[in-house]
């Protein structure tokens, strides 16, 4: 029933825009209530331990985040700790700014009971809150927000970032258009410069149907799912984590760190499309992956 009614808004651009209007206003409720914030601390906190393991952010950086969302929080957790420019990039604009600072909100709570937060760390949750619109939180924490409706990096000039990074953003790039993609984020990013991405190779529609497997995906063939499942407005690209490791090779990134969350999939039928895949891969639900841009 969910891939039904998200295939009907897949119809059209018009329909498109009216879900993603629908989307924004009924969540937005959601979103201010943040009943998230444990797994967005959890993921933030992922990020800045990898950045700090690596030394890959530091004070001066210039930064991009791709797919920066309704509240930029992946920049933002590291804006908190380091003095960076960050350039949050999308396809198109979902801002909610009550939602940034509910969420910035909780945080701060969080926080009072976390070891290590700095006092500058703490201050500049402070000063998120004290901002009235994104207009102030941009000038206040040097950011810049940019649009692109193709999700094409190629206004950037080469090596303009230090690092790059995405929270659950490339799993819902066009199958097509991930080698153009990577390409891209090599040419932008310096060398030596590092990225963190986070993927969720999870099943999306099962986020409606927990009954489901979280992979229940790998059932269906490439015709089946085109047929019965795949949508515009959800769209996932149905790779796995050895695909996204070959890419990023194919485009030149060395690999530095890798985590991989599985889940059980039991006696789950695997469609002859993905018989190719090792057990641990088709098990696979979230890559944490970090690369590097060689020197």
């Amino acid at each position: 029933m969910a891939a039904g009614a998200l295939k009907a808004f897949s119809v059209s651009n018009a329909t498109k825009g009216l879900y993603r209007k629908i989307g924004n206003t009924i969540g937005e409720r959601t979103r201010l209530a943040v009943n998230d914030i444990d797994i967005r601390i959890e993921r933030g906190e992922l990020l800045l331990q990898l950045c700090r393991s690596h030394q890959a952010v530091h004070d001066g950086c210039r930064i991009l985040e791709i797919g920066t969302g309704w509240m930029h929080w992946y920049s933002l957790y590291l804006r908190l700790f380091y003095d960076i420019q960050v350039t949050a990039f999308d396809v198109w604009d979902n801002r909610q700014f009550l939602a940034l600072q509910a969420a910035t909100q909780k945080l701060s709570a969080r926080f009072q009971d976390m070891d290590g937060i700095s006092e500058n760390a703490l201050a500049n949750v402070q000063k998120v809150l004290h901002c009235r619109n994104f207009e102030e939180f941009y000038r206040e924490f040097n950011y810049e927000y940019i649009i692109e409706p193709n999700g094409s990096l190629n206004a950037f000039s080469d090596a303009q970032f230090d690092f790059i990074t995405s929270f659950h953003v490339l799993e819902h790039v066009p199958a097509n258009l991930v080698s153009r993609g990577l390409g891209e984020m090599y040419r932008a990013l310096k060398p030596g410069g590092y990225m963190v991405h986070q993927i969720g190779i999870d099943d999306h529609l099962t986020h409606y149907d927990r009954k489901a497997s979280p992979k229940q995906y790998i059932r269906y063939s490439d015709k089946v799912w085109r047929l019965f499942f795949e949508n515009d407005v959800q769209y996932i690209n149905r790779w796995q984590s050895s695909d996204w490791i070959s890419a990023f090779g194919d485009a030149g990134f060395t690999l530095v760190d890798q985590i991989s969350e599985s889940a059980d999939i039991g006696d789950l039928k695997v469609n002859q499309r993905f018989g190719g895949y090792s057990k641990d891969d088709l098990a696979c639900t979230i890559l944490t992956i970090v690369y590097r841009k060689p020197l």
